[in-house]
């Protein structure tokens, strides 16, 4: 009689079983839904955009439209790859590109895919996106980008004008406009302090950073760990430096400073005049740094010397003797001629620095770019400080790096497109993340 009581509870137990899994209740965060209500049922492709763990929320935008969609996440949301493998929703990254299929009516998924269309371009550096032009250089190449396009960085959405050129991307193509990067590895920022014997030269970090050295210079480099290598006149030096995401990293060059040095000229005519680097050396004694330098020395009846010279230890001495001079008159004239030669090759030399300076300003415009906002920020451009928002500043064509520094604030940069177009441009950025404000959202 027992065995035959456990048999029948066994069965009972069975048809339970298979009942409710036949049966048309679906289970959401606990609560239940009638399956078998009339829903409203749609697909669309879109980039998912936040994942709330919190509210079990997720939010997607509509690359063609620009609207976002906020739909509530089950377990019983079906999650795919592209060959329709079973994936969990933590192994569909934030910026990526699915086919969600969601009830209208109630706002919730009912599977999300990853999109098998997608073009994904992985391991792109020196990326760069025009948002005046919707257009995005990559690799060489360029292509169309999507206005409503977005950035992301640690599962966070931004503007795709936040993308440095430094950093390392993932890019997301549909029909070849881009509609999505995802920033693998980001950038910090190097500060140079105690510089000053390497103003004019020029130091490499990171990826390809190679920037001048300038007085007053905070700039972007990749995150991670390189050898910084500064250099000024062909003196060079060397250290390494950490460069932590979102950081600011400072570098002291006081350690490694160029040392400087003394050269003494023993000249024959004693009266000669010697210039190093166009100045009149009176004493016929030059202290200066470790580095080359062009040296002349020039005496009345004697043919003038034009080179340089290496300072390279402490104290050196040179000894010149100039040779005097053809008292003919046909060497007079040809001496004048090699003098004007001599003036010509100077003109020249002059000509080529001018044309070599004008080349480092190449594209430069007459119109003018202003940071109107956040005001009262520190603002530097590629590199170089130019002052305090709102500040006005040479439009040079081509691509920029603008980034924002205030005490107390998370640095934050942005990557311009300037255009040869006629007109002044002006950008209003938002408002820097205080410190304050940062441990109140961890709170």
């Amino acid at each position: 009689m027992r065995k035959s009581v456990l048999l029948i509870i066994s069965l009972l137990l069975i048809c339970l079983v298979g009942c409710a899994g036949k049966g048309k209740v679906k289970v959401y965060d606990g609560s239940t839904e009638d399956a078998a209500s009339a829903h409203t049922e749609e697909s669309i492709t879109a980039v998912m955009v936040k994942r709330d763990t919190e509210t079990n929320d997720i939010t997607f935008l509509n690359y063609i439209t620009g609207e976002q969609l906020v739909l509530g996440y089950h377990g019983g949301v079906s999650v795919t790859d592209t060959y329709g493998n079973n994936l969990i929703i933590s192994d569909v990254p934030v910026g990526s590109v699915v086919d969600i299929v969601y009830y209208a009516d109630t706002n919730r998924l009912v599977s999300i895919a990853e999109n098998s269309s997608v073009q994904i371009i992985k391991n792109v550096n020196k990326f760069s996106a025009d948002i005046n032009a919707k257009k995005a250089t990559y690799k060489g190449t360029s292509c169309k980008m999507s206005e409503y396009a977005l950035a992301f960085e640690d599962g966070n959405a931004r503007s795709i004008m936040e993308v440095n050129t430094e950093d390392q991307v993932t890019l997301y193509l549909m029909n070849g406009t881009l509609i999505s990067c995802v920033i693998d590895i980001g950038h910090g920022y190097v500060r140079l302090l105690n510089q000053d014997t390497y103003i004019g030269g020029m130091v490499e970090v990171g990826y390809d950073v190679i920037v001048p050295v300038t007085d007053d210079m905070l700039f972007p480099v990749r995150e991670g760990t390189y050898t910084l290598r500064i250099n000024n006149k062909g003196y060079s030096n060397s250290k390494e430096v950490t460069v932590v995401k979102d950081e600011e990293t400072e570098v002291n060059i006081a350690d490694i400073a160029i040392p400087s040095g003394t050269v003494s000229f023993l000249v024959t005519p004693a009266e000669a005049e010697v210039y190093v680097d166009g100045n009149l050396c009176e004493s016929h004694a030059f202290t200066g740094l470790y580095g080359s330098y062009s040296l002349k020395i020039k005496a009345e009846g004697y043919k003038s010397f034009n080179g340089s010279f290496k300072i390279s230890e402490p104290v050196k001495t040179h000894t010149f003797e100039l040779e005097e001079e053809e008292t003919t008159e046909t060497t007079e004239t040809t001496e004048e001629t090699t003098e004007t030669t001599v003036s010509t090759t100077e003109t020249t030399a002059a000509t080529t620095q001018n044309a070599n300076t004008t080349e480092t300003y190449t594209g430069a415009t007459a119109n003018t770019i202003t940071v109107k906002t956040p005001a009262g920020v520190g603002v530097y451009v590629d590199g170089n400080y130019v002052g305090y928002a709102p500040v006005t500043f040479q439009k040079v064509v081509g691509t920029h790096t603008i980034v924002l520094y205030q005490t107390g604030s998370l640095i934050k940069s942005y990557t311009i497109q300037a255009a040869d177009d006629g007109k002044d441009d002006e950008y209003s950025f938002d408002d820097l993340t205080t410190l304050t404000d940062l441990i109140n959202i961890d709170n």
